[in-house]
């Protein structure tokens, strides 16, 4: 590795880490919100006793716009885009889920879901990691924390920037293990200019790891370091390129994009304002409630009354030395507070409501008088219209880490690899080889492309009715019985609902599979339902 260029890439992650620190603030300051804790950032929220709650409707709507997103958890399906790779398609529409499964995905995209809700983005890395041993390895895909990543300022794809710089806190032992060779040394000033979050110390024994992604001559590079020493440099180990699609292994989902950055902002970003207001209006309400609770006296000095017996509430009598009356003892009362401040804080809950898109009717309340099924279910499905837009993105960067992912099984899976997939129709093993994915980078021939489509899971029990209300139609319908094939093909080209193309290729397959006599003979109802149409 060229010294010169090690040194130039070293002052780029420093400047990239100083026009980065904003963002990271703002990433500390939204968990602090995340977590009810936001007000021991605001200093304003202090004022001696006063009470200061805070309330949960920011969290309330986080977990109500996590579970739309999980309701739609997404499924890839692999297309061909020639007909001669259609069995490639097919079993490779078997195989990514299965990787999926394996490096337990659900669970991952779930994190990324809050993280992007909770900051406007989130950042997913997938990497191919061989054995020690040289021998087979496996695809993972992880989590990788903003505060993390770097890229040069001003671009808006992160694969426009000319490097990528990913650290990691690791301990100063284990790399020693690792790199034996390498004069592993704690650099203190390291560690403490590294941003985290509150309530984290890193260990003294720690040193701070770079990863350093680089293109050149649309090439992709790793150069690895800590301090002034290189660990790892793919050009030194003689690699053309480390990955053969030349992307960085790095997709970014935005929530709300802004301009020249990959990133944008999150919902705590829009809310927070609103909740501010609502915590105020709690703290002056709550502070009304404890002084009108509390019983308070006004006692004129040698006025004969026993303070002490006073105070005491287990006391039943109280002694006097002389007569009681309004001018010697009077009971201060605290004034309730006008009805306006209550109004207008219903009114602050309301507009962050609002401006979250999290009304009544799609976290399953039913205002406004509407008490009928069906006119409950038509005002959720319209109001959820901010939720599949925002689901919608998130389709797109999940078709990037699946391109990503075929590429890696293009590139790395050369051996013959034995899957076992659990569908419906049972367990069946599929034998599958990336050399029967087409040619690679560096080929002659162009590789082979595939397109990838998602498909929601759509866990949501509506979906599912409706679904089931839709195949129960088309039954009743005639769209099954046999010979009326082209019949129903004509009709379900002008429908649209789930599982549509499932339908059409099982009529499809009847239609070549029957005779003629059976075309211009009785028509009788078919017996077999498409599994993809969830009659239940």
């Amino acid at each position: 590795m060229d010294t010169e260029f090690f040194l130039k890439m070293k002052e780029n992650f420093e400047k990239c880490r100083e026009q980065k620190q904003e963002l990271d603030g703002r990433i500390i300051e939204n968990d602090l919100w995340y977590r009810s804790r936001h007000k021991l950032h605001n200093n304003e929220y202090f004022d001696g006793e006063m009470i200061t709650p805070s309330t949960d409707y920011l969290f309330s709507t986080l977990a109500n716009k996590h579970a739309d997103a999980m309701d739609n958890y997404p499924a890839p399906n692999i297309l061909e885009r020639e007909p001669a790779d259609r069995e490639v398609a097919e079993a490779l529409s078997k195989i990514i889920p299965a990787e999926l499964e394996i490096v337990e995905f659900k669970k991952i995209y779930s994190r990324a879901w809050w993280y992007k809700l909770k900051n406007g983005a989130a950042a997913y890395g997938i990497f191919y990691e061989p054995t020690a041993s040289g021998g087979r390895g496996d695809i993972v895909i992880s989590n990788i924390d903003l505060l993390n990543i770097f890229w040069k300022n001003g671009v808006r794809n992160i694969q426009d920037s000319p490097y990528v710089f990913i650290t990691n806190i690791e301990s100063a032992d284990t790399l020693r293990e690792s790199y034996p060779d390498k004069n592993i040394e704690i650099n203190v000033s390291d560690i403490s200019s590294v941003r985290s979050y509150q309530g984290f110390t890193p260990d003294s024994d720690s040193a701070l790891v770079v990863d350093c992604y680089y293109k050149k001559n649309g090439a992709l590079h790793l150069l690895k370091y800590t301090g002034d020493e290189i660990l790892y440099s793919s050009e030194d180990e003689g690699l053309p390129t480390l990955y053969d699609h030349g992307k960085y292994p790095i997709v970014i989902d935005a929530m709300y994009p802004i301009e020249n950055s990959p990133v944008g902002f999150g919902v705590i970003d829009i809310v927070k304002n609103p909740q501010t207001y609502i915590d105020k209006l709690d703290s002056i309400i709550s502070r009304n409630a404890m002084i009108a609770g509390r019983p308070r006296w006004v006692v004129k000095d040698n006025g004969g009354i026993n303070e002490n017996e006073l105070l005491d509430l287990e006391n039943d009598v109280v002694h006097v030395s002389g007569s009681v009356n309004d001018e010697n003892i009077k009971q201060l009362q605290a004034k309730q507070l006008g009805s306006y401040i209550l109004e207008h804080r219903h009114s602050k809950i309301s507009e962050m409501k609002e401006i979250a898109g999290n009304r009544d009717f799609s976290t399953g309340g039913t205002g406004g008088g509407v008490t009928a099924y069906g006119a409950i279910v038509a005002l959720q499905q319209a109001g959820e219209k901010m939720v599949r837009d925002m689901i919608s993105e998130s389709y797109e960067s999940y078709k990037e880490i699946i391109q990503i992912m075929l590429e890696l099984v293009r590139q790395f899976f050369d051996a013959e690899r034995t899957f076992r997939i659990t569908g419906e129709s049972g367990t069946e093993y599929v034998n599958f080889s990336g050399q029967t994915m087409g040619g690679g980078f560096y080929d002659d021939n162009a590789p082979t492309s595939f397109d990838v489509s998602v498909i929601p899971e759509k866990n949501n029990p509506f979906s599912k009715i409706t679904a089931n209300q839709t195949a129960m139609s088309l039954w009743n319908m005639g769209v099954f019985q046999k010979g009326r094939e082209d019949e129903a093909l004509a009709f379900l080209e002008m429908m649209s609902f789930d599982g549509k193309t499932s339908l059409k290729n099982y009529l499809l397959k009847r239609k070549e599979e029957s005779t003629d006599v059976n075309r211009t003979g009785d028509r009788q109802s078919g017996s077999t339902v498409p599994q993809q149409l969830h009659v239940q």
